[in-house]
């Protein structure tokens, strides 16, 4: 199975919802449910974006990734204009302009990451 393939079921935008809520320190911050949490944190995972949290890693929350340094700096870079509450959560930021830049965006850097790791 190639990566490509195992990420076609991946929404991008609760891809990026994951991102953006684990950089605020609450991975499911911005998703209705942490069904599929495991799924479309995939791409991230494999990109280094974020890391699963260790069992002996202290955890403010019921959070299970962490941001890693990378991770910020993209959603620092491309989710910061978007809304901060949580009543707007990531099937409304589809309607956002912002939003076709961040999912190009995500889609390229992982696959540039993981392509990278690779190598």
């Amino acid at each position: 199975m190639t990566r490509r393939t195992q990420h076609q079921s991946v929404s991008w935008t609760h891809t990026l919802a994951i991102l953006r809520g684990a950089a605020e320190g609450d991975d499911g911050k911005y998703l209705g449910s942490l069904m599929g949490i495991r799924l479309h944190a995939r791409p991230l995972l494999a990109a280094r974006l974020i890391a699963e949290i260790a069992e002996d890693e202290e955890e403010d929350n019921d959070c299970l990734h962490r941001v890693t340094d990378a991770g910020r700096a993209f959603s620092t870079a491309h989710l910061a204009a978007l809304p901060p509450n949580t009543r707007c959560r990531a099937n409304y930021w589809a309607l956002m302009p912002e939003m076709n830049t961040a999912l190009t965006a995500i889609a390229t850097e992982c696959e540039c990451r993981t392509r990278g790791a690779d190598a």
